[in-house]
């Protein structure tokens, strides 16, 4: 990999400010003569509720402790006599900051109450890698979740409890298998070629999410979110749009996803154990033939058995999620650790999913200005899977291109029969080994200063090491079409980020504040890819060694990722807020002339609530009113890899030597990032008492230099060439209301309610369009919304009816096409379509909105909780349809046997794709669940709560599959919509029991 002088010079820069800060810890001055103090007391919401998981923290030091279940706190810390002002600080509820003296008495009570924050405009939230800013600061919008609503999601992974948390966040499960893979989409996507995740950051560890597919079929591919615990996340932070990146650089062009595990507090060891049986279940069968009759050589009914295959595959499973953590501490150490195992069976069989985890973290106060933490995560996983999905074998592929009169039982001998040119269904299960294993580990240190009054240093190490192996074995058999195949994948990848930041408030006078951030990054990641396949197994062996042809690949990648931001931020009168930042971000995987870009961004946040006019105007209705804005730029580093700036030339043999031939793609020094512009503009309203809270907000995205493969003439000796060509548009609208209209001590009731659209525009393609999926039918197309569906579509007559064969069959229109692209049909003397097959857009993966409406109700110790998901307007691509309109399987068939259609339709509709188009909106109950707390129920017991979790119980669609939500080019970014023979999501009841000590 080449590496040029700005790259050392930066590195250069960064060792040095390395070295700086580590002298400034060593450097330690002689403290005044201080005195041991206790503070303590409890603290309640504004019902007189205890306010458990609250921070309390001495302003300006880094002491700090969090409330116990009960409520209280205990503080225990060397400090000078004197006025100090403690912090208590929580989601949900207002910042309060209370003066204190320390003198001649050692202890010190203070109760607190906290008054509800419906919005969360005081609730702090990290922006970078440390740096801490108020919620009501920011001109671009932020949301954070507990952890504890993704842990009772019933979600085995942590992006699938964030499913209809947010407004403007899609969440998409790809597959049922037991870690099927997830999409997160903030927003939409803003890139064809790159990615469209956002960042995911855990304790300031930028983490790998790829979707690895080391098993090379579809269907099966896991992220690698997957490999953490849901139970061990104290709470989620999502930062939407590109002005996440004026901070996080512009691998955050996507938005951010920060997550934050749980820590310990000093006092006594608590101890947590968490026990939970689930049982999976099909949540629909869809319809198949049920005729007991089958088509004769000379076009007659004759008697036949069907066979519901259905039953014959799937099964009703079980799992298990088993955890236990520990944590306390003492004065200026404390501790967290936890253990976790989760064994989930699948709901096809053959298939589950096998997860153990382990995770410990330290903090330790070193003096009152300087604390240290360290932190470490282990997981490995195995799960047993089938192929499925797409037009390669696999049992549900099996399915849908076979007639179901086949028994497919083995005979007396083991020889399973004949089903198509795809092996057994039964063969699969029970001869056939698909399995993946993962290992990862995530571990971190950070360094947090505090030389001087205001002024706040922070230094991050991080570093992420996956691996991923997938094994693959097909028997010799009757129906195999093998003669024994063995192939094993491993992908490695390992993540290193470095992240120094250090910010400086200061009040300028009694009403101007003045906020400086300043920092530097650098990361980089090695993926390296290894596999060997063999053909031609021994009987009975099941690995490559001694088959009768092998075959190797072997590919790597290292990529560099640098840049530095300044960021001001003035407060006036702590009712308005501007900021404006600059930040410069490089790339190695860019030419040397273009891998450095400059990125501005700013920001406004204004309290109108905060003025007098209003207070005397609107104050007893409308409680708090912010009005808000950004504007930044950030590039896309991810869009092209490492070489495809290079002509990259492949190996060949000449006359018996080593030697290389021309590349089919040109290379280009000259490629730059993509460049996204976002603007956005919100209000927050709190309302009635800060009963009822609403955030609006409305962006627009411009994203240009779209990096695309441009088709080159032949006699340029290549095919295509990567370049800067192509714009996007994305514009959208979100909107997020939630209430609490009863609250009292017993019984409360909450509500919330999202809503978001997106419109989305690719444009300036070169050639118009170009295939991104679905084997084609999915484009990027000048004009459209990314990833429509162009295919055939039906002959109609005038009135929009079907214009049908003499023989009375649907059939594809036919004619040419004007002047811009345009399909006109065309007619024969008879009325006939004539011609050729024409083309045009006949749907929209895209929904027109997604929403949300969730309801929670407490009754002292009982809660109940219900979380309805909605996509509308959206279309999917049902291949599923289109096999069963081909082969005997399929209600189509059943229609033509018993004589409701003319035989032979389903094989002309098999050619239109516009006949197997279907809607894929659907309202869904994505979770429910109840509880019962019991508190002290024992001695040496503090609570123990028993939990039943629903997930995904039933929809409300009209699509004849079994979930429209899945997704056959898996975590594709621009491919969506797509079904074929893909796993559905599962039917989850789940019943659990979280015990403390």
């Amino acid at each position: 990999m080449n590496k040029t002088n700005e790259n050392f010079s930066f590195i250069k820069r960064f060792r040095f400010m390395s070295s700086l800060f580590v002298l400034m810890m060593l450097g330690l001055t002689l403290q005044a003569q201080t005195t041991s103090y206790t503070l303590k007391g409890n603290v309640t919401d504004n019902i007189g509720e205890p306010a458990p998981g609250v921070s309390v923290q001495i302003k300006n030091t880094n002491t700090g402790e969090t409330t116990d279940f009960d409520g209280n706190y205990t503080l225990t810390a060397n400090l000078n006599a004197g006025s100090y002002i403690l912090i208590f600080r929580s989601l949900g509820l207002v910042t309060k900051e209370v003066k204190i003296t320390l003198g001649a008495n050692a202890e010190i009570v203070n109760d607190v109450v906290m008054n509800l924050d419906i919005l969360g405009l005081d609730e702090i939230v990290i922006t970078g890698a440390g740096a801490l800013t108020a919620k009501k600061q920011l001109g671009n919008t932020i949301s954070s979740i507990k952890g504890l609503e993704i842990s009772e999601s019933g979600s085995v992974d942590i992006t699938g409890g964030l499913s209809g948390k947010l407004a403007g966040v899609q969440v998409t499960q790809n597959s049922g298998d037991p870690a099927g893979g997830i999409s997160v989409r903030l927003r939409s996507a803003s890139t064809v070629n790159g990615s469209s995740d956002p960042l995911y950051i855990i304790d300031g560890v930028i983490v790998n999410n790829n979707s690895t597919n080391v098993l090379g079929t579809r269907g099966v591919t896991q992220n690698r979110l997957s490999d953490i615990s849901p139970q061990d996340i104290d709470r989620i932070e999502v930062i939407k749009g590109a002005a996440a990146a004026a901070i996080y650089g512009s691998r955050a062009s996507n938005g951010v996803v920060q997550i934050f595990t749980k820590k310990g507090q000093s006092g006594e060891p608590v101890i947590t154990v968490s026990s939970s049986v689930n049982f999976n279940s099909l949540r629909k069968k869809r319809d198949f033939n049920q005729v007991p009759l089958d088509w004769a050589a000379d076009g007659t009914t004759v008697p036949a058995t069907r066979y519901d295959y259905q039953d014959m595959v799937f099964q009703n499973s079980t799992g298990t999620d088993n955890y236990v953590s520990i944590s306390g501490g003492k004065e200026d150490t404390n501790y967290f650790a936890s253990f976790s195992y989760l064994k989930n069976d699948g709901i096809l069989k053959s298939t589950d999913y096998e997860r153990e985890g382990g995770r410990i973290r330290i903090n330790q106060v070193i003096n009152d200005w300087a604390s240290a933490s360290f932190g470490t995560y282990f997981s490995t996983s195995k799960s047993n899977d089938q192929p499925n999905g797409g037009y390669t074998a696999g049992v549900l592929a099996t399915i849908l291109f076979t007639n179901n009169t086949i028994d497919p039982t083995p005979d007396a001998d083991g020889n399973y029969p004949n089903m198509t040119f795809y092996p057994n269904i039964l063969e699969y299960i029970e001869t056939f080994e698909y399995t993946q294993e993962n290992n990862r580990t995530i571990s971190d240190f950070q360094l947090s200063l505090k030389p001087m009054d205001g002024l706040k240093v922070n230094y991050i190490l991080g570093y992420d090491n996956s691996e991923s192996i997938g094994n693959s074995y097909i028997p010799i058999g009757t129906n195999t079409r093998t003669s024994g195949r063995a192939a094993t994948t491993t992908i490695s990848t390992k993540q290193l980020n470095s992240d120094l930041n250090a910010s400086l408030n200061k009040d300028l006078n009694d009403n101007i504040k003045s906020t400086t951030t300043v920092g530097f990054s650098w990361q980089s990641d090695k993926t390296l890819l290894r596999s060997i396949s063999a053909q031609g197994l021994a009987l009975g062996v099941k690995t490559t060694d001694g088959a009768a042809s092998i075959s190797t690949d072997e590919s790597r990648s290292e990529r560099t990722f640098w840049g530095g931001f300044l960021q001001q931020t003035f407060g006036l009168s702590d009712k308005l807020f501007l900021t404006g930042a600059i930040r410069l971000d490089g790339s190695s995987v860019f030419g040397k002339d273009e891998r450095n870009q400059f990125y501005p961004k700013a920001s406004m946040s204004y309290l109108v609530s905060e003025e007098d006019f209003w207070k005397n105007s609107f104050g007893s209705s409308i409680n708090s009113f912010k009005v808000r804005a950004a504007w930044g730029q950030a590039g896309n580093l991810t869009a092209i890899g490492p070489f495809d700036r290079l002509s990259n030339y492949s190996a060949t043999s000449i006359d018996g030597s080593s030697g290389l031939i021309a590349p089919t793609r040109l290379g280009n020094a000259d490629l730059k990032p993509e460049r996204q512009t976002e603007l956005e503009f919100g209000i927050d309203m709190g309302l009635f008492d800060n009963k009822v809270g609403i955030e609006l907000t409305y962006y627009t995205q411009d994203i240009e230099d779209l990096l695309l493969a441009r088709t080159l003439s032949p006699s340029t000796g290549f095919g295509s060439r990567v370049e800067n060509i192509g714009t996007m548009t994305n514009k959208g609208f979100e909107a997020l209301i939630t209430a609490m209209p009863i609250q009292t001590a017993d019984f409360s009731w909450s509500v919330t309610g999202t809503y978001s659209t997106n419109k989305n525009e690719v444009n300036d393609i070169e050639g118009e369009q170009f295939g991104i999926g679905n084997f084609g039918f999915s484009v990027a197309k000048n004009g459209e919304p990314l990833g429509v569906f162009y295919q055939g579509f039906y002959a109609r007559n005038t009135d929009g009816s079907l214009l049908l064969t003499p023989g009375g069959l649907p059939q594809r229109d036919k004619g040419s096409y004007d002047a811009n692209g345009n399909p006109v049909p065309e007619r024969d003397a008879s009325g006939q379509p004539t011609g050729s097959s024409l083309s045009k857009v006949i749907g929209d993966p895209n929904p027109d909105f997604i929403a949300s409406l969730t309801n929670e109700i407490k009754y002292k110790n009982f809660s109940f909780r219900m979380q309805f998901d909605a996509v509308q307007g959206v279309d999917v691509l049902s291949w599923d349809t289109r096999m069963f309109y081909r082969f005997g399987g399929g209600p189509a068939t059943a229609s033509e046997l018993s004589g409701e259609s003319v035989r032979g339709t389903g094989a002309a509709k098999f050619g239109i794709a516009e006949a197997y188009i279907e809607d894929g909106s659907y309202i869904k109950l994505r979770e429910v669940s109840t509880s019962y707390l019991l508190k002290n129920p024992l001695k040496g017991v503090s609570s123990v709560k028993f939990i039943i979790t629903g997930r995904n119980l039933f929809s409300i669609d009209n699509f004849s599959g079994y979930d429209p939500e899945v997704n056959m080019d898996g975590q594709s970014n621009g491919a969506r919509g797509g079904i074929m023979g893909l796993v559905p999501i599962p039917s989850v009841i789940k019943f659990g029991v979280i015990a403390t000590f």
